[in-house]
């Protein structure tokens, strides 16, 4: 059954967006301000709030769409600046690098901000757009296409039996709604899931006195450990261990991190060791790729950890998805502007390649698939140097022209 069958919609915009985290908001935002209505509808009853969340770390380049929409002085004050990596190998120092050493950089750093606090801001700011609407607490259930929309249909929680649903008219629907995307699955998009097979354990706690603020990373082989400037005062620390030392940490948690790093990070271990109390318990955490056979399905388009999924090292996933949001809204601009579906279709093309050469060298990367005890010959970030200092030139030129 096509749209035009259906009974009238009960709302109607340019843009439907699935999704409530910050690369749903950002998408919002950038095709609101472009002249465009926009419905975005979140499947949980309440956003992130500030302060809240994990703290990825936003590259230069991020950052510098973010200002652009405002947004970028409350992510400075609840943010934590950083300068730039070390790595380490166990002969020393095996590369050192400073955003600072950067011809051209518009902000010498990085910054690790809680998510909450960047759908806080982005929520504001979109909230504040006339031709913007914001809901919460409703799940997509299905959705019908035909030549010049799609037509969404949302479930409403409530008490029992007293569920209602609402359908949203749009010329483009977003699918932001997270790795196990309802929207994607409804129209039909597959995706193939990879484990990296070597996990890490993760403990936040308070920042070891005087040292730079950079991503440090200490590499003897087959151990890994990496330690990120975090806001207030803090650091999460990710340590991988060989294989005969994971059971040990399985079992006994902070404390067992805390006694193989001794052997890597001596300072660090006596630091844990006295910030015990103020210090989280290890969690685990096992890194995974994911790619969608497709961004896009008729007038469904995939955005952020709907479409793809990246290891952490390199902190690229937020910062990626953040980029697709504004090549995403561009396309979609010039679409609806135009007069010509096909002009979306540089969303895809411009992106998807790009991504999918990341997930690429991250998946050849033998440290983050074995247990190889080969002592590092390059940084950890050394590959992902340019993708944390610059946008990727053919997104650069998208934004600049308007056109592709």
């Amino acid at each position: 059954m096509t749209t035009s069958e259906q009974k009238p919609a009960d709302a109607e915009a340019d843009v439907c967006v699935v999704g409530g985290g910050a690369t749903a908001l950002f998408a919002a935002l950038r095709c609101a301000r472009s002249g465009h209505s926009v419905i975005v509808v979140s499947p949980d009853p309440e956003f992130e709030p500030a302060g809240a969340g994990i703290s990825p770390l936003l590259a230069p380049p991020t950052l510098g769409l973010l200002a652009a929409e405002g947004v970028e002085d409350e992510l400075l004050l609840g943010g934590q600046r950083v300068l730039g990596a070390d790595d380490h190998g166990p002969a020393g120092l095996v590369s050192s690098w400073r955003y600072a050493d950067h011809p051209g950089i518009a902000r010498p750093y990085g910054l690790t901000v809680p998510t909450g606090t960047l759908v806080q801001a982005l929520l504001t700011a979109l909230r504040a757009e006339p031709a913007a609407t914001v809901r919460s607490g409703r799940t997509v259930t299905a959705v019908d296409q035909d030549g010049d929309g799609v037509l969404v249909t949302f479930a409403t929680a409530g008490p029992p039996g007293t569920a209602d649903s609402e359908q949203i008219r749009a010329r483009y629907a977003v699918a932001a709604d997270g790795r196990r995307s309802p929207l994607r699955d409804l129209v039909g998009i597959s995706v193939r899931d990879s484990s990296f097979g070597r996990p890490g354990w993760l403990v936040a706690a308070p920042v070891v006195p005087d040292r730079e603020p950079v991503l440090l990373v200490r590499h003897p082989a087959p151990q890994a450990l990496f330690t990120v400037p975090t806001p207030g005062s803090s650091m999460a620390v990710v340590w991988c261990p060989d294989q005969q030392q994971e059971q040990a940490l399985a079992q006994g948690g902070a404390q067992a991190l805390v006694e193989q790093v001794k052997a890597v990070d001596p300072e660090l271990a006596d630091w844990l060791t006295g910030a015990a109390e103020r210090t989280s318990p290890a969690f685990r955490i096992d890194f995974a790729m994911w790619r969608a056979s497709s961004w896009r399905a008729g007038r469904v388009l995939l955005l952020g950890e709907a479409a793809h999924g990246l290891h952490t090292l390199g902190g690229q996933g937020l910062n990626q998805s953040l980029h697709s949001a504004a090549s995403l809204a561009r396309a979609v601009h010039e679409a609806v502007t135009g007069g010509d579906g096909s002009r979306v279709d540089a969303y895809e093309r411009i992106r998807r390649p790009f991504v999918e050469r990341l997930q690429d060298l991250q998946w050849n990367t033998p440290a983050l698939r074995s247990y190889s005890a080969e002592p590092p010959e390059r940084g950890a970030h050394q590959d992902f140097i340019d993708v944390m200092t610059a946008l990727q030139p053919e997104l650069s030129a998208q934004l600049a022209a308007g056109t592709v």
